[in-house]
């Protein structure tokens, strides 16, 4: 349906994409992955004809159309159904105008015409462009936007501003859609919700997206953008990435090979030269120099060394466990907007160590909590009090706290670095150029707040971290890096995310907010899913106010799509299928974990056996998938 040939774009003189080609067939579902500034978004633009300046080929089979949902949203001054039907106004101003030229034109000038009025008739009959306003509609009412077509785009969520951009193009029927970053501002049943809408497409999806879950549940390919190329693999996310760990497990053990190879040659090559210099016979010349023939050659023969597996920056939490039994202890809490309430007289412990994690939809209370507690916890404190030797980090998703107008270094010294070698040290494994200590805070982006703020944990020794939305901006070797730490962190950490994978590595016990209370799970969140909504339970959406920040403002996609936790009425059994899929997912991830760490210790030949039964795992789980669907 479309295909790169020969892609080359470049930004002051750098390549970002370097001959690339590339096709997608009909129906396919690609996940589009990479590091940030690697040159996603590039691609999709290059895909969609937003840019041309580029050097190569773009084509695209006859008839088939794209629709396009660009990571931010555009500004619209004007209404909801407005914005859905945009393109369809304008196709009929084109007509109108076009009907008018017919009657004043003649000649070649009317054969011009007559020709683009065909042209636009035709497309927007084919798609229907006087039904527009009703299917319009009709989508916004299944998306929870019911009776809001006249109010102004401006009032609407960032989770709202997500659907109503997918609905637009939707409603022009393209045979291809591109996704950038989907995800964005979607709270974890609106990703779930997501997941179906992708799965049930029935044309073909590209989906650029650093979600691992989402990757997962929807993608039967995966295309990396690495080094200004790209490399395709079969399968999701997960094959993905167990096909990279077992190729770097192979290329070491293939490298280790060459060099013991080498290694005896040369040893070889040195007693024949010992040989060849006691001994003046020409017989052992001929055989000296055959011999370094044959080693130059099996050095140039030899695998070179794999590099490393891509890494965002490793670091260390470096906390102490406390000897304190209780890091928080909240009693009798209540907190809301106006008249609006959202947590109505609730309790929680966190003991020390812990890894707790806040769950619920948008705008229920999640970050207002967090707040809260920043700013109400004390030792001694009444409905929020935090324990003596509990020294607190805050990484809130907009830098909370932080002066934007102080510079990096300043900030460092508030929390505690002792001068500017102190500081670089720690901000250097967070990826900062030195130069950076002298930047402000209000000019980094999102993806450099959370690792600054990161940073700063480090260098003030916090025991307790609270994080919200700690992965967010960041790029998926980058989210890990951070996963890996806070797996090791033996303080304790109270974290709100989106993010199902992280949630599923980090989270010791799930506290989900429901009607303003607050519902304790133990265990990661897949398992907390699973028990709480099983397979009987469309996603959800709540209802929220018209603008207010954060509220999400979906309702239940009533007979759009469905879901692996969808569907009560499925075939006897499905929930079974379902538990293994849960169990065996959680297996798999243990054993990609497993095999990087006999990697990293050096025991190429176990981290091979792990690599094989990982790739029986994948087989596996895709037949149960088969078996639910």
């Amino acid at each position: 349906m479309l295909t790169l040939n020969g892609i080359r774009k470049a930004y002051t003189g750098t390549a970002i994409l370097d001959g690339v080609s590339v096709r997608f067939g009909p129906g396919e579902k690609t996940g589009i992955i990479g590091r940030n500034g690697a040159g996603k978004t590039t691609l999709l633009n290059i895909l969609t004809g937003r840019d041309a300046d580029f050097s190569g080929k773009v084509s695209r089979a006859a008839g088939v159309s794209v629709g396009f949902v660009p990571q931010v949203f555009p500004e619209f001054s004007g209404t909801v159904l407005e914005y859905v039907v945009a393109s369809f106004s304008e196709m009929r101003r084109e007509i109108g105008a076009l009907e008018s030229a017919m009657a004043r034109s003649e000649g070649r000038e009317l054969e011009r015409v007559l020709e683009r009025y065909g042209e636009l008739r035709s497309g927007y009959d084919g798609m229907d462009g006087d039904g527009a306003e009703e299917r319009a509609l009709r989508y916004l009412e299944g998306a929870g936007l019911g009776g809001r077509g006249d109010q102004p785009v401006s009032v609407l969520s960032g989770g709202e501003k997500n659907v109503l951009a997918l609905a637009r193009v939707l409603l022009e029927r393209p045979d291809v859609l591109v996704l950038d970053e989907p995800g964005n501002h979607l709270d974890i049943w609106g990703l779930a919700w997501l997941e179906s809408f992708i799965r049930d497409y029935r044309g073909a999806v590209l989906v650029v997206s650093h979600n691992r879950y989402l990757l997962d549940r929807t993608v039967s390919r995966i295309v990396e953008i690495a080094d200004a190329r790209l490399n395709g693999f079969s399968g999701n996310y997960s094959a993905y990435r167990g096909e990279c760990l077992r190729k770097a497990v192979a290329g070491e053990m293939a490298w280790k090979a060459d060099r013991k190879k080498i290694e005896r040659l040369e040893e070889l090559v040195r007693r024949f030269e010992q040989i060849a210099s006691a001994h003046p016979d020409p017989a052992w010349g001929r055989r000296l120099r055959a011999r370094r023939t044959h080693l130059e050659k099996t050095r140039e023969q030899a695998s070179d060394r794999p590099a490393p597996t891509d890494q965002g920056f490793e670091i260390k939490l470096g906390a102490e466990a406390s000897r304190a039994r209780i890091a928080l202890k909240v009693t009798g809490f209540s907190c809301g907007f106006g008249e609006r309430s959202l947590l109505e007289d609730v309790s929680l412990l966190v003991e020390t160590g812990e890894r707790v994690a806040l769950v619920g939809p948008n705008g229920c209370g999640k970050t207002t909590f967090l707040n809260a507690v920043m700013r109400e916890g004390s030792p001694d404190g009444a409905a929020i009090r935090l324990g003596p030797s509990m020294k607190v980090s805050y990484c809130s998703q907009h830098g909370d706290g932080l002066d934007r107008s102080h510079t990096l270094f300043d900030e460092c010294v508030r929390a505690g670095a002792l001068n500017e070698d102190a500081a670089w040290k720690i901000l250097s494994r967070f990826l900062f150029e030195r130069e950076a200590l002298g930047r402000s805070i209000g000019s980094l982006s999102g993806g450099e707040l959370n690792r600054f703020q990161l940073a700063l944990a480090v260098i003030a020794g916090a025991n307790f971290l609270i994080l919200d939305e700690p992965t967010n901006h960041l790029d998926i070797a980058s989210c890990e890096a951070v996963e890996d730490a806070l797996v090791d962190f033996a303080g304790t950490v109270l974290v709100v995310s989106h993010d199902r994978y992280f949630l599923d590595r980090i989270a010791t016990r799930i506290v989900e907010i429901d009607g303003g209370d607050f519902v304790e799970y133990d265990g990661n969140f897949s398992e907390f899913w699973y028990r709480r909504y099983g397979a009987s339970v469309r996603p959800r959406f709540r209802s929220g106010s018209a603008g207010g920040s954060g509220g999400s403002g979906m309702a239940t996609l009533e007979g759009r799509g469905r879901s692996l936790e969808a569907a009560k009425g499925q075939a006897p059994g499905a929930a079974g299928v379902e538990a293994r899929i849960v169990a065996l997912e959680a297996e798999r991830d243990a054993l990609e974990r497993e095999m990087a760490a006999e990697r990293g210790k050096g025991n190429l030949g176990r981290a091979r056996d792990l690599g094989n039964r990982l790739s029986e795992l994948g087989r596996r789980i895709d037949r149960l998938y088969e078996e639910w669907a």
